[in-house]
This record gives structure tokens, sequence and C-alpha cells, in this order.
């Protein structure tokens, strides 16, 4: 029979965090699936036989058939050293309900140190390097990082996969950490600093009705956003549960010698982070009920049916990929307005009940001090207004969403 552990749903309201017990089902002890805590190594790595097992493997068999064999996380066993500031405090990339992500350095463990120092100078050898090192800041946040280890590792063997997710290194067992590549810049900085850069040009009827990073770049924006949740969805098989502007981080493509001959309206490559409140999608089911439900959530970003009284209540609060959908479709009016807050209310409760009513969403941010910047019938609202339906069910499908952003 399969056990469950209690643990603290955390609800972001802006700076204040609402917590409420959930489960987490672990499998049943004869599930082929082992404990995620136990990290593979490279005696037993995956990556040495499962290539051979996805040669002509359709999108959704690779899918199926990565987690059958992917059983634990990646082992990350060079060291790790926090980087820290001229203070000597830690540097931090973010934080979350769960987790810190630190700025950290790499150096090979003793144990490779020494087999480096035997190896003939021919040999090349490890070298230090820059990583995210994602911490828990509690005790039960343990399983949730060490699910969201094992759903990364999946991630890395999928085609197509170092274009729409955070680079992962492994899980660090010492620490207790996940380690992924360094990308210091979210969406959510970029929003603030292209509304900061139009406050500083002042009011102009020329663009007031176009988003704050220009219609081009929010547009090629949108389609990135787009085709990444589709790959998500139709090739990963994986919810991601808590899609917002500071779970989207942005890969620059070009230098900045090559960004000023570029023509590309958006420079950046947006990367999904953040997979601690992922969910399987299961043919059979729907989802795997052997993960974590919806661990944390940030009501303006949330789908209005994970936001009832109800659901909070019973803690039957699971994500779906029409969820998704409408979270990334608040994340593209967030992009386009230059408010984070997205709802004009002037307390927390009061945002929160507009976002118990988010299919009014584009009605809502009208009345923004921003609200020009998605005019009736504009490509805004057409982009947008299918992906907020108050029906899970009657959301558009990220396919047809990929064919209406690049129409």
């Amino acid at each position: 029979m399969a056990t469950s552990s209690p643990m603290h749903l955390s609800l972001e309201t802006n700076h204040k965090t609402v917590t409420q017990p959930i489960t987490i089902q672990t499998p049943t002890s004869g599930s082929n699936l082992t404990p995620p805590v136990t990290p593979i190594g490279k005696e037993n790595d995956p990556k040495n036989a499962l290539p051979d097992l996805l040669i002509g493997a359709n999108p959704a068999e690779t899918s199926a058939l990565v987690k059958r064999n992917v059983c634990t996380p990646l082992n990350f066993t060079d060291e790790l050293e926090i980087c820290s500031d001229a203070e000597e405090r830690p540097i931090e990339f973010g934080r979350g309900a769960w987790s810190i992500v630190y700025k950290a350095r790499s150096r090979p463990s003793a144990t490779i140190a020494a087999i480096a120092i035997n190896t003939p100078p021919s040999s090349p050898t490890a070298t230090t390097r820059v990583y995210a090192m994602k911490s828990p800041v509690r005790r039960d946040a343990r399983p949730v990082l060490q699910a969201e280890a094992l759903a990364l590792t999946r991630l890395n063997f999928l085609p197509g996969y170092e274009r729409y997710v955070v680079p992962f290194h492994g899980y660090h067992t010492p620490t207790e950490s996940l380690v992924m590549s360094a990308v210091p810049l979210a969406l959510s900085t970029y929003i603030e600093d292209q509304a900061d850069i139009m406050r500083k040009r002042g009011p102009s009827t020329a663009t007031m009705f176009d988003p704050v990073q220009g219609t081009e770049a929010w547009k090629n924006l949108a389609f990135k956003l787009i085709s990444g949740l589709e790959w998500l969805h139709k090739t990963a098989g994986i919810i991601h549960g808590d899609i917002k502007p500071h779970n989207l981080l942005l890969r620059p493509l070009f230098s900045d010698d090559e960004l000023s001959a570029s023509t590309d309206t958006f420079p950046y490559e947006p990367l999904f982070a953040d997979f601690s409140s992922a969910l399987d999608i299961s043919p059979e089911n729907g989802r795997d009920t052997t993960q974590a439900s919806m661990s944390a959530f940030t009501p303006p970003f949330t789908a209005p049916e994970l936001l009832s009284l109800a659901s909070l209540k019973s803690g039957d609060v699971d994500p779906t990929p029409a969820s998704d959908v409408f979270s990334l479709a608040a994340t593209l009016v967030a992009a386009a307005t230059g408010d984070l807050l997205l709802y004009p209310g002037s307390s927390n409760m009061q945002r929160l009940a507009m976002a118990r009513d988010g299919q009014r969403i584009l009605e809502f941010t009208r009345c923004g001090s921003n609200g020009s910047r998605v005019p009736r019938n504009g490509f805004v609202e057409k982009l947008i207004q299918p992906a907020i339906a108050k029906d899970p069910a009657l959301r558009i499908d990220t396919s047809e969403w990929v064919m209406l952003a690049n129409a």
C-alpha cells in the first residue's frame, strides 16, 4: 500500500505566504521506481544505454521510455562553494517557498583531483565553473527538491530539452541541492526593466497601445514561450504547475557585438525553470499520482479553478495542461503591460478575489495604469483570449496556440 507523508502547500501573495498541509504519495514497495534520494552513479548511468532504446521512437514513446527507465536523478560529484559578495554575503539568484538559489562555483572532488594529477598532461582536466545551486530552506523541502531532480533528469534525455528548459547538471547529495546552469536574468526582471525604460521615456501616443518591449519583441517572446509549453506537454509529457515570470529564465542568443547586427526582435531564449510543482501527464489517468500535488503558486498567474475556496480547503488542487495554458497567458499579459501584479486592486485580498475570476483578466488589466497596452481586438487580446476561458476544457490547446502565435 502506498504511504503518504505530510507536507505544506505554500500560497505566495506578493510578499505573503499561506501554507496548508498536502501529501506526497510515495511508490509502493513493488514499484519499479526507487526513491529519488539515491542518485545514480557513473557505473549505472542510464545515458550509457538509454539512447539505444530511443532510436526510432516518436515523442510520446520517447517520453514513456525515459520515465520507465530513468528512476533516479543524475548525480553531481564535484564539490560546490557558494559565491559571496564584497561583504561576504552569499550571492542569491532568487528564492521561493521551498528553496534559495545561490550562485556557486565548483571544483573537482578530492578523488577526481587525485586522478587528474596522475593523468598524462594530454588529458583534459576539470576546471572551475559557475552554477545555480538550488538548496532547501526547510526540512520538508527535501522531498520536493528530490522529486524535481528526477523530473529534470528525465527532461534531460528528451530531444529539444536544451531549447526549452534550464540545463540540469545533477543532484548534489552532500548539500541536498540541485545544480543547474547559471542563467541570472529572469523574465520578471526583464519585464520590470522594460517598464522602467518606458516610464523614463515618458508617455507617447505612438507607443501607448503597444506592449512595453515593443510589438514585434512581444510577439516573438510569446511564440517562443508557447512553443516551449507545447514541447513540455506534447513531447515531455509534463505539467509545469507554476508558470510565472519569475520561473522563466532568459538566455542571451548573441554576444554584445552580435546583438547589434541581429535581426531577432527578442534576442533571448526563454527557459522554463522551477519544476517543484510539476506532474507527469499519464496517458491512462491524466497524471502520475506518485508525485506531489501543487506545492506552491502565485495567485495572479494561477488558473481560477485552482484558487476556489473548495479546492484550497480540500487540497485537491492538481495543476493540469489547461491550467498551465492559463498561467502562461497571464505571464504574457504581464509582459505586455510591464506590471507583475497584473490586477489593479489596492490589497492582496482584492487581487486574490480578481484572480479567482481570472477569465476576466484582460478586463481587469484595462482598469490599471497600463491598460492601454492590451487594447480591445488588438493582437494581444486575440492571442490571450482563447487561453483564459473559465472552463478549462474550452481553453486553446498548445498546438493550436502555437499556430495562432505564428499567424
